[in-house]
């Protein structure tokens, strides 16, 4: 068997695998059986290809993150149905239990702060009955990583560079840890005064009060948009992103959108790449109207990128596609939900004055996305590199969530974020990914005109962009200048 070969293996059990994660996520129907049937056999095909391989260097790093995932594919599940079953509040919301995937529904609904409070502080209080979960399961990851760094072959792959989560995470994305740590930092700094500043505005103006623990930033993400409910109520998120994907020419026959409301169904817009470029899945499931339109376009982002992918390279260009970039093209897209100009000319959205609003309010939750997310990725890098307990973790994190946004919140929190307990790192990957789009956004507007979004011949240009998959050229229109993207949302 040669590498090729073992690739078909690979992307045949993906498929199938992902398929079957697909329902678990869309709250169908489905099998864990099956899904760690499937995550057996990508192990065994791991094993083999590590056994007998160290090159290309892409495709190894790929193999020991699938190697490592499988291996704790059976405490992931358990998390996620633990969360789903024990973390339940006594309040209802559309007459069931809230649970952790419909907390955020039931926040935005909420209008009794005391009773949000109540079921915040009863799922921070259940935290204790997955952070045995979380734990376990990343210690297995930190223990398998050190097995495959112990091993002569893996030594060779990696050359100088130990082998553990953080610095696997960091090879994908070709950044050193000081690069990425300056970076995280620089960005969370220059936000924080702004972002403080601003928070103290809009909690006046919008809750009438100061900020207290339990208005976390999905709560803000749709309490700050209710003014504009009535204006984007009427708007269509998906015949609009539809309606630009067509103009660019990207297929729509590729990708699924699934935008019914399951009790069980995830609560973030997610996508799936079931089957690049072929089988692109979206799953959301409605908070607001804005908020719904933002996230249908940045799940469409990536359906977009994963859609246009070259399904003549090789299996590993096409899936080991490092996060910072996989979320350049959704935040691109969404940047245009933002955008006065596509508001008024594709929309319909003329009201200046709540134009100008609109543009203060985004503003506000760009300045709080930076912030959150500084504190989570330095946060979740430090639990790897310092091998902290999940009380060290908490304790970190409650200070570093202080210390970027004023806002006291129990350190607990992390474990009920969608990403932070479950990935080995990604949220770091958004911060690389906006500074990121904001560029090409630049770019664009520099080729093609301020609507480039109208011009078909942009879309062959993106096209052309994400087609290599993994081999993308980021030097064509990105140097990860964060003063770009900083200067658009503090001059506000």
């Amino acid at each position: 068997m040669n590498v090729l070969q073992w690739c078909d293996i690979e992307e045949c059990i993906f498929i199938a695998e992902t398929d079957e994660v697909y329902k678990k996520y869309a709250g169908l129907k489905h099998s864990n059986e099956l899904i760690l049937s499937l995550a057996n056999l990508r192990l065994l095909n791991s094993k083999l290809f590590l056994k007998n391989y160290v090159k290309p260097h892409d495709l190894f790093l790929s193999v020991v993150e699938n190697f490592v995932d499988s291996s704790t594919k059976e405490l992931e599940l358990k998390l996620h149905d633990v969360r789903t079953k024990k973390i339940v509040s006594k309040y209802k919301f559309n007459n069931e239990n809230i649970n952790w995937t419909t907390w955020r529904q039931f926040n935005n609904n909420e209008k009794n702060s005391n009773k949000r409070k109540q079921v915040f502080d009863e799922f921070i209080e259940k935290t204790k009955y997955i952070s045995p979960i979380i734990y376990n399961r990343f210690e297995k990851v930190r223990s398998l990583y050190s097995t495959i760094q112990q091993s002569s072959r893996s030594n060779i792959s990696i050359g100088s560079n130990n082998l553990d989560p953080l610095s696997g995470y960091l090879m994908n994305e070709k950044i050193t840890y000081t690069k990425f740590i300056n970076f995280v930092k620089y960005m969370g700094n220059n936000s924080s005064k702004s972002f403080k500043k601003s928070l103290q505005k809009m909690s006046t103006e919008i809750l009438k009060r100061n900020t207290e623990y339990y208005d976390d930033f999905y709560f803000f993400r749709n309490i700050i948009y209710k003014d504009f409910n009535t204006a984007f109520r009427k708007v269509n998120a998906l015949k609009e992103v539809k309606k630009i994907l067509k103009i660019l020419n990207f297929d729509l026959n590729r990708i699924n959108f699934d935008t019914k409301n399951r009790q069980n169904k995830y609560p973030s817009p997610i996508c799936f790449f079931v089957k690049i470029p072929y089988d692109i899945r979206i799953l959301y499931k409605s908070e607001s109207p804005y908020f719904d339109l933002q996230g249908c376009f940045h799940e469409s982002g990536h359906a977009m990128h994963a859609s246009s992918i070259s399904p003549e390279i090789e299996y590993w260009k096409k899936y080991h596609i490092s996060m910072g970039v996989a979320e350049i093209f959704s935040i691109l897209l969404e940047r245009l939900t933002k955008k006065r100009i596509f508001l008024k000319s594709s929309l319909g959205i003329t009201d200046d004055n709540l134009l100008n609003k609109l543009e203060s309010r985004n503003n506000f939750m760009e300045l709080f996305f930076v912030t959150f997310y500084s504190a989570n990725s330095i946060m979740k890098s430090s639990f790897w590199k310092d091998h902290l307990s999940i009380e060290d973790s908490n304790l970190l994190y409650s200070k570093l969530i202080k210390d970027f946004t004023g806002i006291s919140i129990p350190g607990a929190y992390w474990m009920l974020h969608h990403i932070l307990p479950e990935a080995i790192m990604y949220v770091p990957s958004y911060l690389f990914a906006a500074v990121r789009a904001k560029e090409l956004d630049i770019h664009l507007q520099n080729i093609f005109g301020d609507t480039w979004w109208k011009n078909k011949e942009s879309g062959k240009y993106l096209l052309q962009i994400m087609s290599p998959g993994a081999e993308i050229d980021l030097s064509v229109f990105s140097k990860l200048d964060s003063d770009l993207y900083l200067k658009e949302i503090i001059s506000a």
